[in-house]
């Protein structure tokens, strides 16, 4: 049997609460995101605000975050800026484009990566680091890349 999402945030992040519980609020409020942008779910008012919520009010009060602010904040702007980028690369409709729109559209699994590190160091990181980007990126590139085609890109 495989390992669901919560088993494996549990086991990298040592079990600590707080860490967990940041990284499945950037999940959500990032899938939120997703849904707005591309438009390929339909989202009550509430499922926005929810995510507005989590964004506003849950994690900037999360102990973790509090705690590793200076480091996490800047993991995440570079990760919500990725996406875009891979956004716009995917809409582009070029090869190379969903090549690095691939690349780029998961990047929130780096700062799992780097909450394993903040929790148990350097060697748990190095242990961890390559099972958490496994998980994370179950997709092959032309999975990927045959969705896209069906969904319009060339």
């Amino acid at each position: 049997m495989s390992e669901t999402q919560e088993q494996l945030l549990a086991r990298v992040l040592k079990g600590n609460p707080d860490a967990i519980l940041f990284c499945e609020t950037l999940f959500s409020i990032s899938q939120t995101l997703d849904d707005i942008v591309d438009g390929d779910k339909p989202l009550t008012p509430n499922d926005v605000y929810q995510a507005f919520w989590l964004a506003l009010i849950e994690l900037p009060i999360n102990p973790f975050y509090r705690h590793f602010e200076h480091f996490v904040r800047p993991l995440m702007a570079a990760a919500l800026q990725d996406w875009r980028d891979s956004v716009t690369l995917e809409r582009e409709g070029d090869h190379h484009g969903r090549s690095l729109a691939f690349v780029l559209r998961d990047q929130l699994t780096g700062l799992v990566v780097q909450c394993a590190y903040l929790i148990g160091g350097s060697a748990w990181m190095a242990e961890v680091s390559a099972g958490i980007r496994r998980f994370f990126h179950d997709e092959s590139f032309y999975d990927y890349n045959q969705e896209l085609i069906k969904g319009g890109a060339q």
